[in-house]
Parts: structure tokens; C-alpha cells; sequence
């Protein structure tokens, strides 16, 4: 092999292109490298890694390379030549992983060892997908998908909902209020709410700001082509969030929940529990809450928890999603911090919710952590502000609102799994894969 010759291969591996070895008459001899397949599973955050079993005359090992910082590292050894699979799980969501595998040979009587690079392959699990801004001012804290797939946005920062295709382009918008919203800082930021109904009518829920007064509890319902059906005063303190059942209407208060018909007829109260709610929906026919305890409450929780109950009413619980901290300088895996919302699979096991203290989504699947991305402050793809200034209520007896900084932050995902979030103080939705 001339020198000119050994340059080039050695270009070519680093690139992770192609391999040239210099085998001997007893090493395998190959046209081109061993192919590699990887599957890439978000539902386990795992890639599965398969490849072609070169020949094995002289056969040591094979060694799985996952690529660190510009250089492959070995993250797998496996002995017998046969076995031509192996599973990297625990893959972050938002990253690029290449991997190839390494098929290593005993050259000639002294044993020396060579190595046949497979492949390159690269992948990765709920990869940034795009992303749009909304209008100025909107504030997004809430995304909903109608059956149609169009994307429905509300903002805190707007009487309107902005309506999006899943390639981000703009549909005409519904105005539900001309009146400025009256917003509140619970354990997060507290603007409309917004679920769908059976037939495909929008029902929003927001509260009205009037200088002196206190805030209007309002229930807007709009139907599928955008006309406004009916607005109704709800006697309430404070509305908060609304979450739909097929033909069953929950709409919480800082009180209370009460359930409606569509037609806007109440049939039943329920307590509101001892536990700040961030965000309200529906899991498989089973009421689920994104809570946060006050203090150290009855069930010994020290953070917040994604809770699905049993029934409506909270008696029991079917699934708890979330952990305590470990030290008070915890910001790790499976650990919410100001969670704002959160959007679970129809007939899936697992559940994204926005952490927005600790800028990130968190993916967890049956009851237990899964995989995240985010983690960055900033405005850049996969970069979340889910922190920032907005005009709240001082009180409900009719102050002037101020500003303050509060968290906010909604997610939702369309048929096909993709995962939008309104990243709210940078404006705009972004689009995560499947």
C-alpha cells in the first residue's frame, strides 16, 4: 500500500465514510465496509443497532462506537461473532447519535489485531422538526389540536386564537373576547384555556379584565368553521383550566371543578383538592392534573407530580409520574420543577410535560423518567424561554395588574406523534419528531 494511498483511507475513517485495512492473505477481504442499520425508538429512547457479519476467519470482538465529541468511543463489546445486535437505550431526545461497529481481526501468527469499520450511521429521537413565531404580543400558553389537525394557539397576552397547519402555516383567526385578558400567577401563568368537544366545537375558557373590578369568569364556545355559538359568564371566582371528555366539560376554578354539558349545562361539583393545578386533561378516559403541592401536603410530595386519578373526583389514583429532589441543587432526570402542561399518548404509556423550571420537556412512560431535551435558555432550535414578564393580577379584588416574572409554557401532539410547544416568552411554536 503506498503512502498516498494510507493518507486517503485514513481520511476516509475519520470522516466516518468508508474504511480501507491493509489485511493480509489471511484477513477478510471486502469490496467496501460491513453495512450497519440502527433503528431509532422514541417510545423507549433507544436505537437498535444491526449489521452485516463480515467473515470470521480470525475473528476477536466486535465493538459498538458511539461518537463523543468529534471521536467514536466503544460503548459495547460483544465476543461471539454471531451476535450482530445490541441496544444503546437512555438516548436524549434533540441529539445526533452516529454509530458504527467495529469488526476486530487477529492478524497473521503474532496475533496483531485489525479492524474492519462498519458504516456510519446517524439518528436520533424527537429531532427539531421546525418552528414559527405567533403574533407579537400573543404570549403563547396553550396549543390544541382540532380533528382535523389544524393547530389552535391561545396566548395570555390575547383575546384571539391563531390557527396553524402542522407545516406552520397561518389559517384564519378566532376572535373569542375584545375585552384585555385578566391573568393570574398561581404556580405558573394562568391565561385561556381552550379543549374540543365531540362534535369539533372550541370551547374557551378565560376571565376578563374591567379597571376596578374583579376578573369576569368567561366560557366561550365556537364552533368547527369558526363561528361563535355563545358566551356565557361562569359563577366562579377565577377560571382556570377546561378539559373535555368526549361530550362531558370539566371546567376548574381556584375553588372548585364543575362538569357541564356542551350546551353549557352544569351537573355536578366537585372539591378542588389541597394542590396547586397547573394544567387539567384526559388520559384514556381517566382525569389527570399536573399538581404542585402547597408545603409539604398529605401525600409526602416535596415537587410536583403528573397525577392520573381514578375518577374525576380524586378519590384515587391510577399512576404518578415525577420524583422528589435528591439535595436542593437537584435538577435531574424525572425531577419537574414549575411544570406548566403537559399532553399525553391517546393509546400510548407516556406523557411530555413542559419543566419549565428546568427549561426542558420530560418524557416519562409508565409512571417512570424516559428521556428530555431542552435545558438551554435561549432562542435558538430546541431552546426554550419558558421564563419571563407578563401582566398579572396583584389580586381578585379588582387591582391593577403588574408585572412580574412567571413561567408558561403549553404542549400538544398531532395524530402522527409530532410534538409542538408554545415556547412562550420567545414567541413562537416549535416542532419536535415523533
Amino acid at each position: 500500500m503506498t503512502r498516498a494511498f494510507q493518507k486517503f483511507c485514513c481520511a476516509l475513517t475519520i470522516l466516518g465514510l468508508t474504511a480501507c485495512l491493509p489485511f493480509g492473505s489471511r484477513s477478510p477481504h471486502r469490496d467496501g465496509p460491513p453495512s450497519l442499520r440502527v433503528d431509532f425508538d422514541s417510545a423507549t429512547a433507544s436505537a437498535r443497532l444491526t449489521w452485516e457479519r463480515p467473515p470470521l476467519k480470525g475473528f476477536v470482538r466486535y465493538e459498538v462506537e458511539r461518537i463523543q465529541n468529534t471521536e467514536y468511543q466503544v460503548v459495547g463489546r460483544l465476543a461471539d461473532g454471531l451476535d450482530t445486535t445490541w441496544v444503546d437505550d437512555g438516548l436524549l431526545g434533540n441529539r445526533a447519535y452516529r454509530y458504527r461497529v467495529s469488526s476486530v481481526f487477529a492478524e497473521g501468527d503474532e496475533g496483531k489485531e485489525q479492524r474492519l469499520p462498519s458504516t456510519v450511521v446517524e439518528g436520533g429521537i424527537h429531532r427539531f422538526v421546525d418552528e414559527w413565531q405567533v403574533s407579537a404580543g400573543l404570549l403563547p400558553t396553550r396549543v390544541v389540536f382540532d380533528l382535523n389537525g389544524v393547530l389552535h394557539v391561545l396566548g395570555a397576552g390575547g383575546g384571539w386564537v391563531e390557527r396553524y397547519d402542522r407545516g406552520g402555516n397561518p389559517m384564519k383567526r378566532w376572535r373569542f373576547t375584545e375585552a384585555t385578558n385578566a391573568c393570574l400567577e398561581t404556580a405558573t401563568l394562568d391565561g385561556p384555556s381552550a379543549a374540543f368537544d365531540g362534535a369539533g366545537n372550541l370551547h374557551v375558557v378565560y376571565n376578563t379584565y374591567t379597571p376596578g373590578q374583579p376578573p369576569q369568569a368567561q366560557w366561550a364556545k365556537i364552533d368547527a368553521g369558526g363561528q361563535m355559538l355563545w358566551t356565557r359568564p361562569l359563577q366562579t371566582v377565577f377560571v382556570r383550566h377546561i378539559a373535555i371528555d368526549d361530550n362531558r366539560v370539566f371546567i376548574e376554578s381556584i375553588s372548585h371543578l364543575q362538569e357541564f354539558d356542551t350546551d353549557g349545562v352544569i351537573s355536578e361539583h366537585y372539591q378542588v383538592p389541597p394542590l396547586m393545578v397547573s394544567s387539567i386533561g384526559f388520559w384514556r378516559g381517566s382525569f389527570a392534573a399536573l399538581v404542585e403541592p402547597l408545603g409539604f401536603d398529605t401525600a409526602g410530595w416535596q415537587a410536583p407530580r403528573l397525577v392520573v386519578y381514578a375518577s374525576v373526583d380524586r378519590s384515587g389514583v391510577n399512576r404518578v409520574f415525577g420524583r422528589d429532589p435528591l439535595s436542593s441543587t437537584d435538577r435531574g432526570a424525572g425531577l419537574l420543577k414549575r411544570p406548566t402542561d403537559f399532553a399525553a399518548e391517546p393509546k400510548g404509556d407516556r406523557a411530555f410535560v413542559v419543566n419549565a423550571g428546568h427549561d426542558r420537556i420530560e418524557v416519562f412512560r409508565e409512571g417512570r423518567y424516559l428521556t428530555r431535551w431542552g435545558g438551554t435558555i435561549g432562542n435558538g432550535p430546541a431552546e426554550f424561554r419558558f421564563r419571563g414578564k407578563a401582566s398579572v393580577l396583584g389580586d381578585l379584588g379588582g387591582s391593577a395588574p403588574v408585572t412580574k416574572e412567571v413561567v408558561a409554557g403549553g404542549i400538544a401532539r398531532d395524530h402522527d406523534g409530532f410534538v409542538y410547544v408554545a415556547d412562550t416568552f420567545n414567541g413562537r411554536i416549535q416542532k419536535f419528531a415523533p
